[in-house]
């Protein structure tokens, strides 16, 4: 599935910095919420360039399902993640859950094409 392109959002649930940080579950899934939103409705990427939906409608839906997949998870999260790596363990996650369920939700706004459908795009 072209959900790969979730493991770039890897970078933002697991901080800017090099070191070793410890952050709330609150203050990471607060995160969450407005940064794979703001990832997945960014131009030229999958979510917005294989659908056809503007960046309101890609926005709402990411938000929504980015807030169904937190909900789902939220009791598998540790109350601390020590970052970077229970970032990319739950950004993975919650990234993966997200992006497959705004496909299937938008899945008749899908747009096939050569570019939509190569996987090595989206990687």
């Amino acid at each position: 599935m072209r959900i790969f392109i979730i493991c770039i959002l890897l970078s933002i649930s697991a901080g800017s910095s090099a070191y070793a940080q410890r952050v709330s579950k609150a203050e990471w899934i607060s995160a969450m919420k407005t940064a794979l939103p703001a990832y997945f409705c960014q131009d030229a990427q999958y979510f917005r360039e294989c659908f056809t939906v503007d960046i309101i409608e890609c926005e709402n839906v990411a938000s929504s399902v980015t807030r169904l997949c937190l909900n789902e998870l939220e009791s598998k999260i540790p109350e601390t993640l020590n970052q970077p790596n229970d970032g990319r363990v739950w950004g993975t996650k919650i990234g993966m859950c997200a992006g497959t369920t705004y496909e299937t939700t938008l899945i008749k706004k899908r747009i096939s094409s050569d570019k939509c459908n190569n996987i090595s795009n989206w990687q």
